[in-house]
């Protein structure tokens, strides 16, 4: 009787071992679903509303161009988020970074169905995205009404903070670049007329064309031709002859680099003496091979020179040359500064809890970037000064900086 007593305890102390075993086993269980993250990881459980696991994992979503007519944005900006996720997780500082990243395929109503995903399906705790304005400015609608933070890396359309103060970023805007812009023209130019053509179905263009154009009027410049177009056209010709008949002294064209490209490429010899001026649309390394040997001179606003002196972008150059064998360009340094904005206000934050992390987001003053020193204003903007680069088919170089 003692033996089988014996027997029958250790049986059943065996038996709680075992399902002690299997509930810890089950309690550790990773979630399924999501996209591979640079560290192979996927995030414990969260709640709804973004809540962190015990080990202190910031769980990211990031809603980017990875296909489509800007897939060049979503590439460099996602490649600049993993060399940030990577370090920061390697320094052990803070939480660490898990980053779920979705293909918008550039298209605004597809950024809304995956922000939304984001936050129901995957539960993150911020999103990061996306990089076009008319994309954007859908998910930070979908983002303010889940009371999720969000921070556009490089969309500059004035509306997007103006959801709501769950949405920042940490670029300049659109007024500030049209700004910038116009001065470019009038005052280093010596240009008064000039002609502008917008992509009316984008908020990006039709929104920097209006903030040129009231700096261009104060400065007693003249619109000789405002032409239109919708991104995708083949054909250009018409839009080319009406530009050229207006005998502008400077063409503006506040577009992404998928239409200017191939637009400078058909327009050639009949625009060759003619400054074109365009925003940080252009600024993608495919702008080069859709303009092929255009020899006009070209000027671009944008975040980030890559031949810039400052010891800081020198290292992040050979570092993302390093991992990625490319130099980087603005999407990229504004992928990385992004990353290191989030985690910043995460640790100043101590939670991931939507309103203390927004909270953090919306406080950033003085953070040191490889754009720029990022602080935030109280519409959640960054202020910082615009670089202006010159263009031509070798590539873009460093032509000034300039600030408000």
């Amino acid at each position: 009787m003692r033996n089988l007593l014996n027997n029958r305890t250790s049986v059943a102390l065996w038996a709680a071992l075992l399902v002690g075993l299997m509930t810890v086993a089950t309690g550790c269980k990773p979630k399924d679903g999501g996209d591979a993250t640079p560290g192979g990881e996927t995030a414990p459980d969260a709640d709804a509303k973004g809540g962190t696991d015990a080990a202190g994992t910031l769980k990211v979503g990031a809603v980017l161009p990875m296909s489509g007519q800007m897939a060049t944005y979503g590439e460099e900006s996602l490649g600049g988020m993993k060399l940030a996720i990577e370090e920061i997780n390697a320094r052990g500082e803070g939480p660490r970074i898990e980053l779920v990243f979705k293909d918008n395929k550039g298209e605004s109503t597809e950024t809304a169905k995956l922000v939304t995903q984001l936050i129901k399906v995957d539960n993150v705790n911020a999103i990061l995205g996306s990089v076009a304005s008319s994309n954007t400015l859908k998910g930070a609608k979908v983002a303010q009404e889940n009371g999720i933070p969000l921070i556009t890396p490089a969309s500059t359309n004035v509306e997007i903070t103006r959801k709501g103060e769950f949405v920042s970023r940490i670029c300049f805007i659109d007024p500030f670049q049209g700004k910038v812009l116009a001065k470019l023209v009038t005052e280093d130019l010596g240009k008064k007329k000039v002609a502008i053509i917008v992509d009316k179905a984008s908020d990006y263009s039709v929104g920097l064309a209006d903030a040129f154009k009231t700096t261009l009027a104060a400065a007693g410049g003249e619109v000789v031709a405002e032409e239109t177009f919708t991104a995708g056209e083949a054909d250009f010709s018409a839009l080319i002859t009406k530009v050229t008949d207006a005998k502008p002294e400077a063409i503006f064209v506040p577009a992404y680099y998928g239409d200017v490209g191939p637009m400078l490429k058909q327009a050639g010899e009949r625009w060759k003496d003619i400054p074109v001026v365009a925003g940080d649309g252009i600024d993608s390394p495919d702008l080069y091979k859709l303009m092929g040997p255009y020899q006009g001179p070209i000027y671009m606003s944008t975040h980030f020179a890559s031949d810039d002196s400052d010891p800081k972008v020198k290292e992040f150059v050979a570092k993302y040359n390093g991992k990625y064998g490319k130099v980087p360009g603005a999407m990229a340094a504004l992928g990385y500064d992004s990353v290191y904005a989030l985690h910043d206000a995460a640790k100043r934050a101590g939670s991931s809890e939507p309103n203390k992390l927004k909270d953090a987001i919306n406080s950033i003053k003085g953070l040191a970037g490889i754009t720029g020193t990022i602080t935030l204003d109280a519409d959640r903007n960054a202020q910082k000064d615009a670089v202006i680069m010159a263009v031509s088919p070798e590539g873009a170089k460093f032509y000034k900086r300039i600030g408000n």
